[in-house]
């Protein structure tokens, strides 16, 4: 008796199709992978854009909201700034009621009014404070109302203070006394009787090609930048506008600001409301 054998095993045909079938499901599986990872990457690109963009932006308006009220300078197509991708102000440190009458306190200590001219003295008392965020290279402002003025060197509201001392009121407490090195006057009282005191220099923020800066500038030249921080990289847009207000309204600083990375694009557009109380 013969018995027949059969050969067990896959023909050429079967594995052509096996390898075919194999190659379209690993094909697809990579096609689903890369997009998930895309997509994860592109999400992941776009929560960084926007965490950068907003704490630059943030930045920029938890400083301005410390500026000296009338100081802010945006574009404003005359004599304040030259472009919209940048602006300046003058940072207030600290702040008070000042004294406005004469004679004594109750502890018979002098009390020292601010001189308004003709009027002239070396120092006058702060009443709400008694003690002042200041230094010898610090200024004293008194209403300011405009925001050209208030940077040139011939301005009367401003003043360069020598020194900080205290005043005994009633002998228990006391007022900050502001001092100068030679007398003085202001032109005009605050409504609010209200002094401001802001640092020896101007704060600049402005856009170099791509590259948002943060900087310090002088009252001469506050359009100038004199020492800089790079705050933001790959801006491709931005804008400076500034809405004054007024004794009974905040002023509104808009920041307008675009960034582009690997064709992600993110615009974020934030109102600041600054105080204007001079």
């Amino acid at each position: 008796m013969f018995i027949k054998k059969y050969n067990k095993g896959f023909t050429i045909i079967e594995m052509v199709i096996a390898i075919t079938i194999l190659g379209i499901v690993g094909g697809l599986s990579a096609l689903i992978i890369d997009r998930t990872v895309d997509g994860y990457d592109a999400t992941a690109r776009r929560a960084k854009l926007h965490s950068g963009v907003r704490l630059a932006v943030d930045r920029i308006a938890r400083e301005a909201r410390h500026a000296l009220p009338n100081s802010i300078c945006t574009y404003d197509g005359s004599n304040c700034n030259s472009s919209a991708d940048r602006f300046y102000f003058l940072k207030t440190i600290d702040a008070g009621e000042y004294q406005t009458l004469t004679g004594n306190y109750s502890s018979g200590t002098a009390r020292a009014p601010l001189p308004i001219s003709p009027s002239t003295a070396t120092s006058f008392d702060v009443l709400s404070t008694d003690s002042l965020t200041a230094s010898t290279e610090d200024w004293v402002v008194v209403y300011n109302t405009n925001n050209a003025d208030i940077y040139t060197s011939s301005t009367t509201k401003r003043r360069q203070i020598n020194s900080i001392s205290t005043k005994d009121v009633d002998g228990t407490n006391n007022v900050a006394v502001v001092n100068f090195s030679s007398s003085i006057s202001f032109p005009t009282h605050s409504p609010s009787r209200r002094v401001q005191i802001i640092q020896n220099n101007a704060t600049l923020f402005y856009l170099s090609g791509t590259e948002l800066y943060r900087a310090t500038s002088t009252f001469s030249a506050p359009n100038t930048p004199v020492g800089e921080q790079l705050l933001l990289e790959n801006v491709t847009a931005l804008n400076f506008s500034y809405v004054p207000g007024t004794q009974q309204r905040a002023s509104v600083l808009t920041i307008d600001i675009t960034i582009t990375v690997k064709g992600e694009t993110i615009r974020i557009i934030h109102k600041a409301h600054i105080q204007n109380a001079a």
